[in-house]
């Protein structure tokens, strides 16, 4: 299942709460208002009526026929929001506006307000009821002025929605900072380094899950202290009788004259130089799994591993070709992890490779460390597991299986990088390993 970013879902959450909130607020703001417009026009139309019914009821008793309707004219032509007309207690219109219409006004003679067929009409009497004047408003505009005073109010609420949003990232990004802080902090970590986090200022939402991290790499190191203390331990106590043994084996041996008791004798000592072999691998493996594999000192590279190859080409073992930049590669990587990882690379091309061809090492500008041995080509299925503890690839070549995961842990230990290649990157054959170290620009 895809993870959903925390940001992502904070500003977006944040976003619509605050949608949500503006439009309940609008809402809420168009009820009141429609109400106080109501409340306003119905006085207009109350003041309205009681201002035109003297001046009708004047207009009404100084014309010659009192019940002649009589129009009154427009003096410029214009909408006529207000519509009024004069009856009298018979329900006869004497006098009316410009463009009052009849329909509208189908309303008994009582005082007071009435909304009907889309009009609000107030009613006023004068004379003792003798004559009653009705002034009408179409609804319609009513709600044309709440709309038009609702979008005058949110337009800038509209043009302040972008500036919501930026407010709402920046503020969204500066909270998630020290989380992101925190997770750089973890991931920038080497694989040996199991030390407690310090980040202070982490939110106290978060402070547990900090402790419980950190809680849980303090019993992580304890029992990766215990297996490292448990191997080199047993490693450096079995050294001292195995050479024992081994010294006192050989001896043996040349003081036997049976032919078969010395052949005896030397298949013992192979066992045990297989058995030395086999503790100083575990003490590199010890080694390797401790944090002690970066230094604050920047190493040279380049004359380090010189010194190794020239070491392996003055014993005459096998033919080392050694291929160097001009310039020197400075890391802070301790020298006995480099020497390890480099001896161990070509024990496994000179056990592994073939013994008439040329091994190559190679260290180019950018760290990047490649050992070439000729050999047949592995299958995928042992290519995958070649970097896993007590593993070889042939049952027939002597070892102890933990040459490449010494390697393996050294790499990661040191924050690097290892591919094993096979054929090898420029050949249909052979075996590479290909490590990039983190070297300094």
């Amino acid at each position: 299942m895809k993870s959903i970013s925390l940001q992502k879902q904070l500003i977006l959450r944040l976003l619509i709460l605050v949608t949500c909130v503006w439009l309940l607020g609008l809402f809420l703001a168009g009820v009141q208002l429609k109400k106080e417009l109501n409340k306003t026009f119905d006085s207009a139309l109350q003041e309205t009526a009681e201002r035109i019914l003297p001046l009708a009821l004047v207009e009404i008793f100084n014309r010659e026929e009192a019940k002649l309707l009589q129009q009154l004219p427009a003096l410029s032509a214009h909408e006529e929001r207000l519509t009024y007309q004069v009856r009298n207690a018979d329900g006869e219109v004497l006098l009316q506006s410009h463009s009052a219409r009849q329909k509208s006004f189908s309303t008994p003679l009582r005082n007071g307000f009435v909304s009907q067929e889309g009009y609000r009409i107030y009613t006023v009497s004068a004379v003792q009821d003798a004559y009653f004047i009705q002034v009408a408003e179409p609804i319609t505009k009513r709600r044309e002025a709440v709309l038009n005073t609702l979008l005058i109010m949110a337009m800038p609420l509209l043009l302040l929605l972008p500036l919501c949003l930026l407010m709402a990232v920046f503020l969204v990004r500066q909270v998630i900072r020290p989380v992101r802080q925190y997770g750089s902090q973890l991931a920038k970590r080497g694989a040996g380094d199991l030390t407690p986090v310090t980040s202070n200022n982490l939110p106290q939402e978060l402070q547990p899950m900090r402790q419980a991290v950190n809680q849980l790499m303090q019993r992580l190191q304890t029992a990766l202290e215990a297996e490292r203390h448990f191997t080199a331990n047993a490693a450096h106590e079995l050294r001292t009788p195995l050479a024992t043994m081994m010294a006192q084996t050989q001896r043996l041996e040349k003081t036997l004259n049976d032919e078969a008791s010395r052949l005896k004798a030397g298949q013992l000592v192979i066992s045990l130089n297989h058995l030395v072999n086999l503790s100083d691998k575990l003490l590199q493996l010890a080694k390797a799994d401790s944090s002690g594999l970066l230094t604050d000192t920047p190493q040279d590279l380049s004359l380090l591993l010189s010194l190794i190859v020239d070491e392996y080409q003055r014993s005459g073992v096998q033919d080392l070709q050694l291929q160097l930049p001009q310039q020197a590669i400075k890391a802070c990587i301790d020298a006995d992890a480099f020497s390890i990882l480099v001896k161990n690379l070509i024990e496994n091309a000179i056990k592994h490779g073939d013994s008439n061809s040329s091994i190559i090492v190679k260290l180019n500008g950018q760290g990047e460390l490649r050992v070439v041995n000729a050999c047949e080509p592995l299958n995928a299925e042992s290519l995958k597991h070649l970097h896993e503890r007590f593993f070889r690839a042939s049952a027939t070549t002597p070892g102890s299986g933990l040459g490449l995961a010494i390697v393996d842990a050294l790499v990661k230990g040191m924050g690097g990088k290892i591919q094993l290649l096979s054929p090898a990157s420029e050949s249909g054959s052979g075996f590479e390993v290909v490590v990039q170290l983190p070297v300094q620009p």
